[in-house]
C-alpha cells in the first residue's frame, strides 16, 4: 500500500543542531481533550493507536502533546493527512443521497449512513484492510467506525485506505471510564460494524490470529504507564490491560456479527 503522509503547517528556519540540512517546522492536527461525553478519550486514542501500529493496520497516527505555556493539560494530537494530491473518498461527511442499496448488496449491510455503493466498492478494492480494521474495532470496543474512515475507490490500483479516530474505544467507549470498562467485559458489545457482511473470512482469521497472538508484554506496553493519562488513573491502566487480554482470547465470539 502507498504512504499515507501527513500535512506540514509551516516551514520555519534550518535547525541549528542538524548536520544534514533539517528544518523546524509544524504539523497540521487536530488536537483532542478529555470531554465529559469522553473522560479517557486522550488515553484512549494513545492506547489505540499503539495497538494499531503494532499491528500493522492503516490508521492516521498521532502523539500526546502539551503547550509550552500549559504543561498540565495532555492532549492527544491526531495528525491530518495530506490529501491535496490524493483523490479520497470522504467517508467522514454525512451522506444525504437517500440512495437505496443495490441489488447485489448482501443482506445485513450497515446501511444507517449511507455511502453503500462505497462500501461494496471499498470491500472489492481493500478486502484485506477492511477485514483487519473490524477485527480491531471489535477487539477494542469501538462501535464508533462509522464516518472515521477514508479511501482512494478512482484509481484502477490500490491507494490509500486509512482511518482515523479511536476516542471512543476502550476507556471511552462510554462517557466514563467504569461503564466502558463494565461494557468491554461483554463478547457482544459491540454488536455491528460498518464493515459487517463485506469481510473476507480469510482475512478476519489472520487478523484474530494476529491479535490472539499478541505478545502480552505488547498489549502491556500500549497500556501501562508510570504517569496518569488525561483522566485514567494507573489502577485503570491496568484494569484495561487485563480485559484486552480476555477479550483477546474471545475474538471469535466478538467478531460473529461480522458474518
Amino acid at each position: 500500500m502507498s504512504i499515507l503522509c501527513y500535512t506540514v503547517a509551516a516551514t520555519l528556519d534550518p535547525n541549528q543542531l542538524s548536520t544534514t540540512g533539517a528544518q523546524d517546522g509544524h504539523l497540521s492536527a487536530i488536537l483532542k481533550l478529555d470531554h465529559p461525553d469522553a473522560q479517557a478519550q486522550v488515553y484512549s486514542e494513545l492506547v489505540a493507536n499503539r495497538l494499531a501500529m503494532f499491528l500493522g493496520l492503516p490508521i492516521a497516527i498521532g502523539v500526546p502533546a502539551k503547550e509550552t505555556g500549559d504543561t498540565e493539560i495532555m492532549r492527544f494530537a491526531s495528525l491530518l493527512a495530506h490529501e491535496s494530491d490524493k483523490d479520497f473518498y470522504d467517508f467522514t461527511k454525512s451522506d444525504d443521497r437517500a440512495i437505496d442499496a443495490p441489488d447485489d448488496a448482501p443482506d445485513g449491510i450497515f446501511d444507517e449512513v449511507g455511502h453503500v455503493k462505497e462500501l461494496l466498492q471499498l470491500s472489492k478494492i481493500y478486502p484485506k484492510e477492511l477485514s483487519f480494521l473490524a477485527v480491531f474495532d471489535l477487539w477494542i470496543g469501538n462501535e464508533d467506525r462509522p464516518l472515521n474512515f477514508k479511501a482512494e475507490l478512482s484509481k484502477e490500483d490500490r491507494g490509500i485506505i486509512f482511518a482515523v479516530d479511536h476516542g471512543s474505544s476502550l476507556l471511552a467507549c462510554r462517557s466514563n471510564v467504569d461503564k466502558s470498562l463494565d461494557l468491554l467485559l461483554s463478547n457482544e458489545f459491540p454488536n455491528f460494524h460498518p464493515f459487517q457482511k463485506l469481510v473476507n473470512p480469510v482475512f478476519v482469521g489472520q487478523m484474530i490470529e494476529r491479535i490472539s497472538t499478541m505478545p502480552d508484554w505488547a498489549i502491556e506496553a500500549a497500556t501501562i504507564y508510570n504517569d496518569i493519562i488525561g483522566n485514567v488513573t494507573i489502577d485503570y491502566q491496568y484494569a484495561l490491560y487485563e480485559v484486552l487480554i480476555l477479550r483477546k482470547k474471545a475474538l471469535n465470539d466478538l467478531t460473529k456479527s461480522l458474518f
